[in-house]
């Protein structure tokens, strides 16, 4: 009873929140704004709408940091030197209810071109249909083992096992359904021996269809927020596409188990300092969720992860002496947060300014956008990682107003009702 309440209440939280954040955006973007300037023979007032200069001002961070994103992926590969054969690497896998779509990592990663690589598998005990898969590839490939996690219920548990029981001083960490280009682990290695504790490439989804079309244009949106939080030195190192030493592993104490390990992992990385190296030149592909709920269901997994990880890292702020980098760190993660749920303020804005008649405050937004998913696109079609994009592209910029509500919405069930548990995707396989 106490649940389906504490559902019911976030529920409508949910809705009188996005309804205020409207309210609030509609009503201060009616203000008026006014400037002068007195030159020598004449005095110039400009008259706009708080809602004109709130768009010009966001049109302009997209555009800016868009161009930043087109210009990292465009930039040639050859700046990073491969290096084929090296210090002994192992690729870790972890694996759940993974069985139809695990080939693409494994058999991918087999046909890596770094040659001193081992692939290690870890299954869960209580998975069968994985395990045994996990089993038949490690029957048919030299180079791949398979490990049953010794810390059952979690990926950073099975990631931390994985490194327990081999004493490789390199590791890369990928998810079961990333498709690992050949060149990916030889770049990667070659930044890591020129001195990063850490590289990270791009993942992006494979937009085979209308929803994948739009997972893949949410990810570049996402990746081309982050170019300007880049600019202080930090990076979105995750846990899949990821390569590490082992003294960069052991200086974070490997991944906590937490709903977003990854995102936790990146801020300690931060915290600690660490080199990470950020290519997103160096791309690989994952499956896309296929339906809307699974595209829901996932992002709003990702975003309660991160209040989590917010909520852990301000606890132990408060527990003991917080340097700068663990201010922007938290500064980071709440700046996100906000920013999110200034886009519904800025939606109703942009309501208010076509009813106006100002339609060229979205066109010239969403040209913007378009034109940055579109020259990323071209970019990853022309490296053959996906074949092109479907005619929901053109969501693209609904994906703000969306991102405003699925933050509110992670926000209160975080607070309310999240037990624990996480959304998972279904995967089909390619």
């Amino acid at each position: 009873m106490i649940s389906t309440a504490s559902r019911a209440v976030e529920h409508g939280a949910t809705v009188v929140g996005v309804l205020s954040l409207l309210l609030f955006g509609f009503t201060q973007g009616r203000e008026i704004q006014q400037y002068t300037l007195d030159l020598l023979v004449v005095t110039v007032r400009v008259v706009f709408l708080d809602a004109l200069s709130s768009m010009a001002v966001f049109t302009c961070f997209v555009a800016i940091t868009g161009l930043l994103l087109v210009r990292e992926v465009w930039t040639s590969r050859d700046v990073i030197d491969p290096v084929t054969d090296g210090p002994r690497l192992t690729a870790v896998v972890p694996v759940y209810r993974d069985h139809a779509v695990m080939d693409e990592s494994v058999e991918s990663l087999c046909e890596s071109a770094y040659e001193n690589l081992e692939v290690v598998i870890v299954a869960e005990p209580n998975d069968d249909a994985t395990l045994e898969r996990a089993r038949e590839l490690a029957s048919a490939h030299e180079r791949v083992e398979c490990l049953i996690n010794g810390n059952p219920g979690s990926k950073a548990g099975a990631i931390n096992d994985a490194v327990r029981q081999t004493d490789a001083e390199h590791i890369a960490v990928f998810d079961a359904d990333e498709r690992v280009s050949p060149e990916f682990l030889p770049r990667a290695m070659g930044g890591i021996l020129d001195g990063a504790d850490v590289f990270q490439g791009r993942r992006i989804p494979r937009p085979t269809g209308v929803i994948e079309t739009v997972a893949y244009c949410e990810r570049v949106v996402f990746h081309a927020s982050y170019k300007l939080v880049e600019l202080s030195g930090f990076a979105n190192c995750r846990s899949s596409s990821t390569v590490l030493t082992r003294e960069a592993f052991e200086r974070v104490d490997g991944y906590d188990d937490m709903l977003t390990e990854d995102l936790d992992f990146a801020h300690a990385c931060y915290r600690e300092s660490l080199d990470v190296r950020q290519a997103r030149q160096c791309t690989n592909t994952m499956e896309a969720p296929h339906s809307l709920r699974d595209l829901w269901g996932q992002r709003k997994r990702w975003r309660v992860g991160q209040i989590e990880v917010l909520h852990a890292t301000l606890l132990e702020a408060l527990h003991g002496q917080v340097d700068r980098r663990g201010v922007i760190s938290i500064g980071r993660m709440c700046s996100s947060l906000l920013g999110s749920l200034f886009t519904l303020a800025l939606t109703s804005k942009l309501l208010l300014l076509l009813v106006l008649d100002v339609e060229s405050a979205f066109l010239i937004l969403a040209s913007v956008l378009i034109a940055t998913v579109g020259l990323v696109a071209w970019r990853d079609t022309s490296d053959g990682r996906i074949d092109g994009l479907r005619w929901s592209v053109a969501f693209a910029p609904l994906l703000y107003p969306a991102f405003g509500v699925l933050t509110l919405k992670s926000l209160l069930e975080y607070g309310l009702s999240w037990d624990g548990t996480w959304y998972h995707v279904e995967k089909s396989g390619s």
